[in-house]
C-alpha cells in the first residue's frame, strides 16, 4: 500500500452565506458567516487521510492565529505536517468564499504564505522518500515551479503523479508532460486544451490533452457526475441525485478519495464510484473540511446506492 503526497495550500475559509450572490456595486445582507479549515492541498490531504491513506502535505503558512490552528486541524486529521514551512512575519492563505442558497460558491483567494512554496522545499520533503505505488497530488494554488519540482521528482520515482490544475493559469500546460492523470472540472479541461467555448463538447478537450501527452484525465461534472478517460477506455460515472447544501470542497473530496484509493492499488472501476459518492457527500454539508467524508460513509452510500458506470463512444 503507498502513501499520498500533497502539495498545495493551506487557506482559513471566511465563508459568508447569502441569498444571492451581489451584482456588481450591489450590496445584499448575508445570512450567516463562519470560519472553516480550506485550501485545496489541505483539503485534499485531509480527504484522503480519513480514506484511510497515509498522508504527507507540504506547504507553508504563516506566523498568526489561524495558521496555528490549521495546522492542529491537519494533525486532528493525521496528516504529517513536518514539510509545512511556518513562514514568519507572513500571513496565512485566506479564501473569501460566498455561498449561496442554491450551494453555489464563489471563491477570491489570497495566497500569503502559500504563495512563498519553492521547489527546494518540495525536494527536500519528497527526494528519497517516494517509492512506486506512491500517489503525488497538487493543485495551482501554490507556485508553478514548486509544482513542477513535485511532478519531477514523483516522475522520477516511478510514483504515479496527480494534477489538479485549479485554479486554471496558461502555465499548467507546461506541467502536462510531467502528470500520469489529470483532474480538472469542464471549463478547465476547455482552457487547457485551448478549446474555450461552453459549445466545444467536454470529449474533444479531453482528446487534445491527451494528445499533448496526458495519459489518463478525469473531468469533474458537478451534477452529471465525472468522466473517466483513460487510455484504455472512457466512461461516465453519474452522480446520485442528493440536497445540496455547500458545494466548495466537493472536487476535494472526489480528489481525495480518488488518490488514497489509487495508493492501495484499487482499479478504476472500483475507486470511480466512491469517488464521485464522496463528492455528493461532501456537498450535503456546510464548510470544506467539515463535509469531507469519511471512509465509512462513502462504502455505505456506494453499497446502498451503486453508480453504474455509463460507456463513453470513442472519442
Amino acid at each position: 500500500m503507498g502513501s499520498v503526497y500533497v502539495v498545495g495550500s493551506v487557506n482559513t475559509d471566511l465563508v459568508v452565506r447569502t441569498p444571492r450572490f451581489p451584482a456588481a456595486g450591489e450590496t445584499v445582507v448575508g445570512e450567516a458567516f463562519a470560519t472553516y479549515g480550506g485550501g485545496k492541498g489541505a483539503n485534499q490531504a485531509i480527504a484522503a487521510a480519513r480514506m484511510g491513506a497515509r498522508v504527507m502535505l507540504v506547504g507553508a503558512v504563516g506566523d498568526d492565529p489561524y495558521s496555528e490552528q490549521r495546522l492542529a486541524d491537519l494533525v486532528c486529521d493525521d496528516v504529517e505536517i513536518e514539510a509545512v514551512a511556518r513562514r514568519a512575519g507572513v500571513p496565512g492563505g485566506v479564501a473569501l468564499i460566498l455561498v449561496a442558497q442554491s450551494g453555489e460558491n464563489a471563491i477570491t483567494i489570497v495566497p500569503g504564505a502559500n504563495g512563498t512554496v519553492t521547489p527546494a522545499e518540495v525536494e527536500a520533503a519528497l527526494s528519497g522518500r517516494l517509492r512506486p505505488g506512491d500517489v503525488v497530488c497538487a493543485q495551482l494554488e501554490v507556485p508553478i515551479p514548486a509544482v513542477r519540482a513535485a511532478m519531477a521528482i514523483g516522475r522520477a520515482a516511478k510514483a504515479t503523479t496527480v494534477l489538479n490544475a485549479t485554479p486554471f493559469t496558461p502555465d499548467a500546460r507546461e506541467l502536462l508532460d510531467l502528470v500520469d492523470i489529470l483532474v480538472v472540472n469542464a471549463l478547465e479541461a476547455r482552457q487547457l486544451a485551448g478549446v474555450e467555448g461552453a459549445d466545444v463538447p467536454v470529449e474533444h478537450a479531453v482528446e487534445r490533452l491527451q494528445r499533448l501527452g496526458v495519459d489518463k484525465v478525469v473531468v469533474t461534472l458537478g451534477p452529471r457526475g465525472a468522466l473517466f478517460a483513460l487510455r484504455e477506455t472512457r466512461f461516465r460515472v453519474p452522480a446520485p441525485e442528493v440536497p445540496v447544501v455547500d458545494t466548495t470542497a466537493a472536487g476535494d473530496a472526489f480528489i481525495g478519495a480518488l488518490v488514497a484509493l489509487l495508493a492501495e492499488g484499487q482499479d478504476w472501476r472500483s475507486l470511480a464510484p466512491c469517488a464521485v459518492w464522496a463528492g455528493a457527500l461532501a456537498v450535503q454539508r456546510a464548510g470544506a473540511q467539515p463535509s469531507l467524508p469519511r471512509r465509512a460513509e462513502v462504502e455505505e452510500a456506494v453499497r446502498k446506492v451503486p453508480l453504474m458506470e455509463e460507456p463513453v463512444a470513442g472519442i
